[in-house]
């Protein structure tokens, strides 16, 4: 994948906090789905399971691949195509697949677990059966894959961005979900961060920044980080992705 050309961090970084425990966690839970073969690549699933002791574990890609092993039961559950159902209001998400042989619903609840983990209710049940075995622990959303990718700035709050605004060029930025980071410059800035996902949402926690100061460009700058540092919501349209938060909105175009 291309990398953006950036400076170094200098040592004026801030960092808002710390999140060692829970990304070794995270990282922990996604080496125990991925060492199953049965299962997909981390990397091109959209939300992942796994229970307290390991026993079971879940990879989905959202409308496409769901794998599913149970191995204290000896159970294994494979489908190609899933049905994705979010209510209306909330960031509850059901899944329905079906084999020949076997009907998997799993429910992603809002209630949290651990670190930006969310709780997971799954029934399994052969075809023909009305009852099934019933499981519960902690999954992850890894967000949409397209956004690993880098993306050069089109629009702050829905207004065209020139490069003429920035001292040196558009700002980029760069989301690779192998590492779950973000980096890249911001108008005047360059900054990092760790990402972490809801359903649609995009969460940078820490964001790191440099501190100069650029004027006019500035101030655009401080529109862009104050979106990327807000629980904002992620949507595509084609090349285009767009970050909403209260904040406001910041609108980047995949660079070729």
């Amino acid at each position: 994948m291309k990398r953006i050309s950036i400076l170094a961090l200098s040592s004026a970084l801030l960092f808002l906090g710390s999140c060692g425990n829970s990304k070794e966690k995270i990282e922990e839970i996604e080496e125990a789905v991925t060492n199953q073969s049965k299962h997909q690549d981390i990397s091109s699933v959209d939300f992942y399971a796994v229970n307290e002791n390991e026993d079971w574990k879940l990879s989905i890609t959202f409308d496409g691949k769901i794998v599913f092993t149970d191995d204290e039961n000896d159970l294994s559950f494979v489908a190609d195509k899933n049905e994705k159902q979010v209510a209306q209001g909330a960031d509850v998400v059901t899944i329905t697949a079906g084999n020949a042989t076997h009907i998997l619903r799993v429910n992603i609840d809002i209630a949290e677990c651990d670190n930006y983990g969310k709780q997971v209710n799954i029934m399994l049940r052969k075809v023909k059966e009305q009852k099934g075995k019933d499981y519960s622990g902690c999954g992850y959303y890894r967000g949409a894959p397209m956004l690993h990718d880098i993306w050069a700035l089109e629009k702050i709050n829905g207004e065209k961005a020139s490069a003429d605004e920035f001292p040196k060029e558009l700002p980029a930025f760069e989301f690779n979900l192998v590492t779950k980071k973000m980096s890249g410059f911001a108008g005047c800035n360059q900054v990092n961060g760790d990402i972490y996902f809801k359903y649609n949402k995009m969460i940078i926690d820490p964001l790191a920044s440099t501190r100069m100061y650029c004027g006019e460009a500035s101030h655009l700058e401080q529109q862009i980080i104050s979106v990327l540092k807000s629980e904002h919501i992620y949507s595509f349209n084609g090349l285009m992705l767009t970050f909403e938060s209260v904040e406001g909105s910041i609108t980047l175009k995949k660079v070729d």
